[in-house]
């Protein structure tokens, strides 16, 4: 079968609303660039094209095509995922980049705790971004933490972050003094009850990166108590939110000391950041 016949039964098979998955599939099989599967000349041996369908017919499984490749774009870097880690998702650009804006201008060097990394997008991310940065980054995950490793590696950023396995703030034990410019974390907060009626594909990802508790706050609920703690002066709390949360979590932040909170917009014009400044 050549380029043409594979799309074509790849389309068949998953429907034609999946034809972007079923190029971005045969691409990694073939190891080419996505545009170029339709010019694609090359003899297609036997087994790429059992590949691809097996991994087609997974797809049809509703497993995400990013675990299928095994990558994922963000930012405009490249990040390794498997079934341990959350995907990233374009709306959590609006986090990295509003933590970019906030810290970008500081003269001294810049130190930073990413609660949460999963596949280390976010503290990766600013790293690269950003010349002076010392991020240390979580995660409760010990699979995760493999991940957001290799990430680091493939950005070539590994001497600007570290990745500890922690449960939130239980790793200060070992770090007596530590204190942060700038604490960011894209939490769980989807609501418990609700998790069973999202997308199929989003269920195969990890629950623990998706369960937020029964009011979805649980995290958050957690995260901004103890986070003034071990920030500096002036230094920034930011948060992921999920769109119905923003009030709450604007009500938990003024109870706790933060000023200056914000609440930020994404390409959907759904509520997608808080973050606020500690004074003391």
């Amino acid at each position: 079968m050549n380029s043409f016949e594979l799309l074509n039964w790849g389309k068949s098979t998953l429907g034609s609303k999946y034809g972007f998955d079923t190029k971005v599939i045969l691409a990694h099989c073939l190891n080419i660039k996505i545009n170029d599967v339709y010019i694609y000349s090359g003899e297609i041996k036997p087994q790429k094209s059992k590949l691809y369908k097996k991994l087609i017919n997974a797809r049809k499984q509703f497993i995400p095509t990013e675990y299928l490749t095994g990558d994922t774009e963000f930012m405009g870097l490249k990040y390794f995922v498997n079934k341990n880690v959350l995907i990233p998702r374009q709306e959590t650009e609006i986090l990295v980049q509003e933590a970019i804006k906030l810290v970008k201008n500081n003269k001294k060097s810049i130190n930073i705790l990413d609660i949460g990394t999963g596949s280390g997008n976010i503290g990766i991310s600013i790293a690269k971004y950003l010349k002076n940065v010392n991020i240390i980054a979580i995660d409760i995950s010990e699979e995760a933490i493999k991940v957001a490793i290799k990430n680091a590696k493939i950005n070539r950023i590994q001497s600007k972050i570290k990745f500890i396995k922690s449960d939130l703030f239980n790793f200060t034990a070992n770090y007596k003094n530590a204190k942060f410019d700038l604490i960011i974390s894209n939490p769980p907060y989807i609501k418990t009850n609700e998790i069973n009626r999202l997308q199929k594909e989003i269920l195969n990802e990890p629950r623990i990166a998706l369960d937020g508790g029964k009011d979805g706050l649980k995290f958050y609920n957690s995260i901004i108590p103890e986070s003034r703690r071990y920030l500096n002066k002036n230094g920034y709390l930011m948060l992921e939110i999920g769109y119905h949360h923003s009030k709450q979590i604007k009500k938990t932040m003024e109870a706790n000391g933060y000023k200056n909170i914000n609440i930020l917009k994404d390409y959907l014009r759904q509520e997608r950041v808080a973050y606020g400044q500690n004074h003391n």
